[in-house]
């Protein structure tokens, strides 16, 4: 029981800490407005998945793929300068696809639509 509070522990903690680096350390602009949307890291704590969503066409998911994947280190360093772990969880960015849409995304196609 202890792991498991221990890894969503650490899951909390890389959401938080990507999501600032996303917001204020990202060295690149992003083609579409990107949030991080979950993080999963294995019970051994050494690899990570972190979803992201975007607003955006399939284009701009395929090129802020390879922008957070090609800023990876960053994302690293930043992650272990501040995650109090013996090592860093090695990252792996995602797009994160939903079956359904929320009323987020609904809001979102709603405003992109509108905008056209």
């Amino acid at each position: 029981m202890a792991e498991t509070h221990r890894v969503a522990r650490v899951e909390r903690e890389l959401f938080q800490l990507v999501s600032e680096h996303l917001q204020h350390r990202l060295g690149e602009p992003l083609p579409a407005f990107v949030s991080v949307t979950a993080v999963e890291v294995t019970p051994d704590l050494k690899h990570a998945k972190v979803f992201f969503r975007l607003v955006g066409s399939e284009e701009d998911q395929v090129a802020a793929e390879g922008i957070l994947s090609e800023n990876r280190k960053g994302f690293q360093a930043d992650v272990a300068k501040n995650l109090k772990l013996k090592f860093c969880p090695v990252l792996r960015f995602i797009y994160g696809r939903v079956d359904k849409m929320d009323p987020i995304d609904e809001m979102l196609a709603g405003l992109k639509k509108g905008s056209r």
